[in-house]
C-alpha cells in the first residue's frame, strides 16, 4: 500500500496538478487512477484492470449503505442559536434546533443533526482556524421576521448585506418606503425565505424584473420565478407533405363574390 501511495505522489502530483478545488483534485486523482488500470506491472500477466477483474469474486461484498467517514461529537447550542465543534462556532436555525445536538466532522463539510432526523438541519464548510464564526443568515431569519427593527443590526445579515446583490437593496428600500410599519421589512425577509428553494441567481433576476414591472413583493417575486423555469413552448414546423391536396390553399386570388354564398344571395 505504501508503495502504491509512493506512486501515486511521483506518478499523478508531480508536477503539481492545476486545480481551483479538492472536488476538482479528486475527479483528476480518480481519472489518473482509471488511467493506470491499463498499466501491467513488471512481473505480472495482465494489466492491472484486467487482474481487478480477476480478483473482485472472491472479495466480500461491499456493504449496502456507504461508510461515514466523519468524526462524531455532541454539541450544545447556546443562545445564540450556534454550536462549537473544536473551537469555533457554527450557525443552526433558530426555529428547528435542540439543546443538543450531534455534529459529524467531514475533511471539508461539518454537518448537524437532530436526534430525530436523518437528514442535517444545518451543513457549513468546515473551519481549520480558531475561534471563527460560521453563520448561515437563513438561519436567523425567523427572529428578524419577528423582529423587523433588527434587519440593520444582526450580525449575520450585516455579513450577508456585504455581498448580496445590489437589487434587494434597491427592493428593501421600496418596499421599506411602501410599508414604513414594519411589514415591508417582512415581505423582504420573506422573500429571502426563496433562498432556501432558489439559487442567489434567479432570486435576483427575479427581484429586477419584479422592481420593473412595479410588482415587487413576494408574490410579484414568485411570479417571475416560475417565469423563469417555465419553457417556451416549440411547435413542429407545419407540412403538407402529406396532403397535397391543400397545396397552393391561399395563394390563389381573392374572389369577393364568394361571400354571396354565406347569406344566400346577391344584391
Amino acid at each position: 500500500m505504501e508503495h502504491s501511495v509512493g506512486f501515486g505522489r511521483r506518478n499523478f502530483l508531480g508536477p503539481l496538478p492545476q486545480v481551483s478545488s479538492y472536488e476538482e483534485l479528486n475527479a483528476y486523482l480518480l481519472q489518473k487512477c482509471r488511467e493506470d488500470d491499463s498499466r501491467t506491472v513488471s512481473g505480472q500477466p495482465a494489466t492491472i484492470g484486467q487482474m481487478w477483474q480477476q480478483e473482485k469474486p472472491f472479495l466480500r461484498p461491499l456493504p449496502t449503505y456507504p461508510y461515514d467517514c466523519c468524526r462524531t461529537v455532541t454539541v450544545s447550542l447556546n443562545r445564540y442559536s450556534q454550536v462549537r465543534v473544536e473551537t469555533n462556532r457554527y450557525s443552526v436555525p433558530v426555529d428547528d434546533a435542540q439543546p443538543q445536538l450531534t455534529a459529524k466532522l467531514y475533511p471539508f463539510t461539518v454537518e448537524i443533526y437532530r436526534a430525530d432526523r436523518t437528514e442535517p438541519i444545518a451543513s457549513h464548510s468546515r473551519c481549520y482556524d480558531r475561534q471563527q464564526e460560521l453563520l448561515d443568515p437563513l438561519h436567523y431569519l425567523p427572529l428578524i421576521r419577528q423582529r423587523p427593527g433588527a434587519i440593520d443590526h444582526a450580525k449575520p445579515l450585516r455579513r450577508w448585506r456585504e455581498q448580496w446583490p445590489a437589487v434587494y437593496d434597491e427592493l428593501l428600500d421600496h418596499l421599506r418606503q411602501k410599508w414604513p410599519d414594519g411589514r415591508g421589512v417582512r415581505e423582504f425577509v420573506n422573500i429571502l425565505y426563496l433562498h432556501r428553494q432558489y439559487s442567489e441567481t434567479a432570486i435576483a433576476t427575479a427581484v429586477t424584473a419584479a422592481l420593473s414591472h412595479q410588482c415587487a413583493h413576494l408574490d410579484g417575486v414568485r411570479l417571475w420565478l416560475t417565469q423563469q423555469q417555465r419553457q417556451e413552448p416549440s411547435f413542429p414546423a407545419l407540412t403538407l407533405a402529406e396532403k397535397p391536396q391543400l397545396q397552393g390553399v391561399g395563394e390563389q386570388p381573392v374572389r369577393a363574390e364568394a361571400y354571396d354564398v354565406l347569406w344566400g344571395g346577391s344584391q
